[in-house]
């Protein structure tokens, strides 16, 4: 055979090999294609439809695109980092059996689940919605906050309940006690104290639900420019006959040039809750300070009281709602458990903090830190 002969096969052969690595490298390329993810395609999958991961993107929040095999071939941002996969393939069993009853019942699946095991989703509903014969969609929408939210206010119902059924049933026993003894002046006096006195328990609660509600929706519309001093002697003075009666000195120190950007009677009201507390757990004669100073970025008012302190473990939890460290005394004293809470929230709605520092049988020191302001500078 001639050399002719054989280059011109071989480059025939070559042409043909060229011509067939033109056509079929695309295909294997649009076969074992990668999502944006960098998930490699099965080559025996069916192609993933623009619609499905149209559909997965629009979700916004947690979703994903599964085989029949569980292997995720799409994924948002969100959903990757859930700790429910081993490599691409999802893993995680409750949210599995949802995409196999997807598979098996060819209908939309819709479950509500809580969870412990994913990442910051502690209750969620999960839908799995089956894409054809070759995908599921999984969404799971993040409903954690939603459920803290409706717990909290469950809570606080619950609680305003039992708060209101004790003085509210103490005023109809004295209203029938008050009935039954009417032809004794000693007993109708006795009862008309403890009358007022349950009133006025009634009255305190009211107010503070109130205020409670007010810190908790602050209203930047009345915000100005606040005086730190007029705002503790404002507070301080409240307290003048409680403080006399207790043998208690209030004492008021601050900058007169202090000012800061916000509602001055609900700052009034956060710092005669601290005021309030200092008296009523402090002992007769021992004295309350309350200061007003500037730190480098912000201002710090502080109510220190030489009184009997908080155990370590209660600290933690005294800005709760309804939380008290002593309960016997919160009765004698008046107190509804919604004083600090009060305080936390309405130092939150004007950008600040509040913080805590005590030892048993010492004293304590609450600080709330609110935004630097001097007079004449902007806000």
């Amino acid at each position: 055979m001639s050399a002719v002969p054989v280059a011109m096969e071989w480059l025939a052969g070559g042409a043909l090999g060229a011509t067939l690595a033109l056509i079929t490298n695309p295909i294997w390329a649009w076969l074992f294609r990668r999502t944006p993810q960098g998930d490699r395609w099965d080559r025996h999958e069916a192609p993933l439809p623009e619609l499905a991961r149209d559909l997965a993107g629009a979700h916004g929040g947690y979703a994903m695109i599964l085989t029949r095999s569980h292997k995720a071939v799409f994924t948002t941002a969100r959903a990757e980092t859930l700790p429910v996969y081993q490599g691409t393939k999802l893993i995680h069993p409750g949210l599995q059996e949802l995409a196999e009853a997807a598979w098996r019942e060819d209908e939309i699946q819709a479950r509500r689940m809580s969870f412990t095991d994913l990442g910051p989703v502690a209750d969620a509903e999960v839908r799995a919605t089956r894409l054809a014969d070759s995908y599921v969609l999984l969404t799971v929408t993040d409903l954690t906050e939603t459920m803290r939210s409706r717990q909290i206010r469950h809570d606080f119902i619950a609680n305003i309940g039992h708060e209101l059924r004790t003085p509210v049933t103490a005023v109809e026993l004295i209203g029938s006690a008050l009935a039954a003894g009417a032809e004794d002046p000693a007993t109708v006096r006795h009862f008309a104290r403890r009358l007022a006195q349950e009133s006025h328990r009634l009255a305190r609660l009211t107010e503070d639900m109130m205020a409670l509600a007010k810190a908790q929706d602050q209203d930047s519309s009345r915000f100005a420019e606040v005086s730190v001093r007029d705002v503790l002697a404002e507070a301080a003075a409240r307290h003048r006959t409680t403080g006399e009666e207790a043998e208690i000195d209030v004492t008021v120190q601050a900058d007169p040039r202090l000012t800061v950007f916000g509602d001055k009677d609900a700052l009034v009201t956060a710092v005669d809750n601290l005021v309030a507390n200092a008296i009523a757990y402090s002992p007769p004669g021992r004295p309350v300070a309350v200061t007003g100073a500037q730190t480098s970025g912000e201002i710090a008012i502080s109510v220190t009281d030489q009184g009997i302190g908080i155990e370590p473990a209660d600290q933690e939890r005294v800005f709760e709602r309804f939380y008290r460290t002593d309960r016997a005394r919160s009765r004698r004293t008046g107190g509804t458990g919604l004083g600090l809470a009060i305080v936390r929230n309405t130092v939150s709605g004007h950008g600040g903090r509040v913080s805590v520092k005590s030892e048993v049988g010492e004293g304590s020191t609450f600080t709330i830190w609110l935004p630097r302001r001097v007079l004449g500078e902007g806000p």
